[in-house]
């Protein structure tokens, strides 16, 4: 949807744990309520010209103060970052966060303490600012090896107030690009980065001058050297990522870039193939704009991301996870209650952690192996009789299967939904993979769950 509030100075900014991403900037809008930008758009006569840096100085401060409530100041030689693709970045990270929560909610946890850390965080500190600004509860880490824009990153900081929930270090170029023992933490959430697009000098000036393409760039860039070019441009200094995320591994729940061409997207994703990592997301950041930028986040944890967060349109299947979502088609004649009653009484039947909520109508099942194949079903029946037997009582029987299941083989949640089809409600059933590594059980759950509902 557009974001459509630019607020004043004083007025609330709403829920912005929960902001949705940009489509576009309403400029209108913005010139309403922003004094400085009011000038600007009345001087252009509502023709902003992006190839003007302080036009572009400008209208990032507006819309930061307007929709986030943050300052910040730049240095003109310094890059100055478009808000829209940037709070799109971390909105991605925040869905990809939520929906992977060890609790099994794919909400926001507001009790969930969250650590990442930003990659090279630049002049401005766009990502700190945004993350901790959004999230409250969350706090970063801040690298870069630029002195100048080291320090420009540290003032905006201070700026916003944000100082005690950050804890920076300026690194080097021979420095691990993430350096958890220097910055004396144990383990991180997630890393964010917008990585040097370019491979040299010649390369960035052939790109800002739109030289080989079909269109022209739409803003120009401010950026330095230092910030743009690092050896093997955008792909190189993922690479590096990648290569130190196989050593830290689980010590990163979800290791992420910027990429600034599709092709660098789709050959991290072949490189993380490689090397077996089979848990990943991909992502596509089009607020409105001709420049497209895409986003490439990987786990070596069992946590399985919602579908929509990791698997983006638009590319070829061999690049996208496995889906983590299984729609199952009901009959006309299967009711709502019907189905909910179906979906609880199968699934309680189970020897697994089942919780089921009636009032949304959602379940989340645990489970340690394959709990529904025949032969362990008729074990777990044997089992159960025998201690019914012995004089347990059924409920005493089952509890008693229900300790802490600590070895999850998978983690799932079905939800039964309705659609109102002006005839009455007709059901339909949701199945998400929330976590494991095994894809050959995902799918044999799949097919036990939507057995349920096969006419017989």
């Amino acid at each position: 949807m557009e974001i459509n509030n630019a607020n004043s100075e004083d007025a609330p900014l709403g829920d912005l744990t929960q902001r949705p991403p940009y489509k576009e900037l309403d400029f209108k809008t913005l010139a309403k309520t922003d004094p400085a930008f009011k000038k600007l758009w009345q001087k252009c006569s509502g023709h902003l010209d992006f190839q003007d840096p302080e036009t572009l100085k400008t209208l990032t401060a507006a819309s930061l103060k307007a929709d986030f409530g943050l300052k910040i100041d730049l240095p003109d030689d310094r890059l100055c970052p478009p808000l829209p693709n940037r709070w799109n970045y971390v909105a991605w990270i925040q869905a990809l966060i939520d929906s992977t929560s060890p609790n099994y909610t794919d909400q926001y946890d507001p009790e969930r303490k969250v650590v990442g850390l930003d990659i090279g965080t630049g002049a401005s500190a766009i990502y700190t600012l945004l993350c901790l600004q959004t999230r409250p509860n969350w706090t970063m880490c801040a690298t870069d090896v630029d002195k100048k824009s080291f320090d420009s990153a540290a003032r905006n900081l201070a700026l916003n107030n944000m100082l005690t929930r950050s804890k920076m270090l300026q690194t080097m170029e021979a420095n691990a690009l993430i350096p958890l023992n220097f910055l004396g933490v144990g383990k991180l959430d997630f890393t964010i980065c917008n990585p040097p697009f370019f491979a040299d000098e010649n390369d960035m000036r052939s790109s800002i001058k739109g030289e080989g393409k079909s269109w022209s760039p739409n803003a120009v860039c401010t950026g330095s050297g230092v910030e743009m070019v690092c050896p093997g441009g955008d792909l190189g200094f993922v690479t590096r990522i990648v290569n130190e995320s196989l050593v830290l591994r689980d010590k990163v729940m979800w290791y992420s870039s910027m990429l600034g061409k599709l092709s660098s997207a789709k050959a991290i994703v072949d490189l993380l193939k490689k090397h077996g990592v089979n848990n990943w997301a991909v992502g596509c950041l089009e607020p409105g704009a001709t420049t497209k930028r895409w986003v490439v986040a990987w786990s070596f944890t069992d946590y399985r991301p919602r579908n929509d967060v990791a698997r983006m349109e638009a590319i070829a299947n061999e690049y996208l996870p496995f889906p983590t979502l299984y729609k199952i088609p009901l009959s006309a004649e299967q009711t709502l209650a019907s189905a909910k009653e179906t979906v609880n009484t199968q699934l309680s039947s189970l020897d697994l952690r089942w919780d089921w909520n009636a009032k949304t109508s959602t379940g989340v099942g645990v489970a340690a192996q394959n709990v529904w194949k025949r032969a362990y079903r008729r074990q777990h029946e044997k089992k159960m009789k025998e201690r019914a037997d012995a004089g347990m009582s059924a409920e005493d029987a089952v509890m008693g299967e229900m300790k802490d299941i600590r070895d999850v083989a998978i983690a799932f949640k079905i939800r039964v939904l309705g659609i109102n089809t002006g005839e009455g409600d007709k059901a339909r059933v949701a199945v998400e993979w929330l976590r494991g590594e095994d894809q050959v059980l995902w799918e044999s759950l799949c097919g036990v769950v939507h057995g349920y509902f096969r006419k017989r």
